[in-house]
């Protein structure tokens, strides 16, 4: 129960502190299509990734602690200050490089993009926005982004913060805020540079979620504003259930199609 109420907790907070942001930057403020649905996915989506996390993942990753370092990579640094830090730093490039080869996948291999594709279904980039996501989908990149940190033994402190700040980073990129472009560009993602990800007519790019160097160092940034979001082609169903069995319909359009 408890578990269940940090999720749902977190979607009010993110509505709190987002949706009067995007009311006083944003630049869509016409009625919203699909707000059900996508509360859909951030409450009862949400209680299903949860529950996936504790019956699935979570012993799939209690099954690598076994094998993690016998001492963390950086437990020879005596300054605890200095070793907190670092390992946060260390963790969050890990996790962001492991989500960034996982994003790529997920446009480029066919049963991936089949789960990717209701993320890319969203016809409007909002906080809300940022749950739309296929339960399956995120207990697959789930696992695959935490493994590397639990084999390498990082301290849960370390690894907490660095879920709380990748969750944060998620529903910041997809707000409609208006964030113009600058030197904090090149460092940090904005909503501009996710949203230019999810054009529906671009081919595509900005995969990374926190650290768009990580697109410039392997040939995928795209600087230009987004046009229309969504998915090519005919639109995917514009219900939770619709969307939950959409990746196993008979068709769905191939990324970049």
């Amino acid at each position: 129960m408890e578990g269940a109420l940090r999720v749902l907790s977190f979607v009010a907070l993110a509505g709190l502190a987002f949706a009067p942001l995007e009311r006083l930057f944003g630049r869509n403020h016409g009625p919203r299509r699909d707000r059900w649905t996508d509360l859909g996915f951030a409450t009862v989506g949400g209680l299903l990734v949860y529950a996936g996390m504790i019956l699935v993942v979570g012993a799939a990753l209690s099954g690598l602690d076994a094998l993690a370092l016998a001492e963390p990579l950086l437990a020879a640094i005596d300054a605890p200050r200095l070793r907190g830090a670092l390992e946060v730093a260390c963790g969050l490039l890990l996790f962001e490089l492991v989500g960034y080869l996982y994003h790529r996948a997920a446009h480029a291999v066919p049963a991936l993009w089949r789960l990717h594709a209701v993320h890319h279904s969203s016809e409007r980039m909002d906080w809300l926005a940022s749950f739309r996501q296929h339960p399956l989908e995120i207990l697959l990149v789930t696992f695959a982004q935490n493994a590397p940190l639990v084999l390498l033994g990082l301290p849960l402190g370390a690894h907490a913060l660095v879920l709380l700040a990748l969750k944060l980073n998620t529903v910041f990129v997809h707000a409609d805020l208006r964030i113009p472009p600058g030197p904090w560009s090149m460092v940090i993602a904005t909503p501009r540079f996710h949203h230019r990800h999810h054009d529906r007519d671009a081919a595509p790019r900005n995969f990374a979620a926190m650290f768009p160097w990580l697109d410039r160092l392997f040939g995928t940034h795209d600087a230009s504003p987004a046009g229309a979001v969504g998915l090519p082609g005919a639109p995917a169903p514009r219900t939770l259930l619709g969307l939950l069995a959409y990746p196993f319909a008979r068709r769905v359009r191939a990324s970049g199609e």
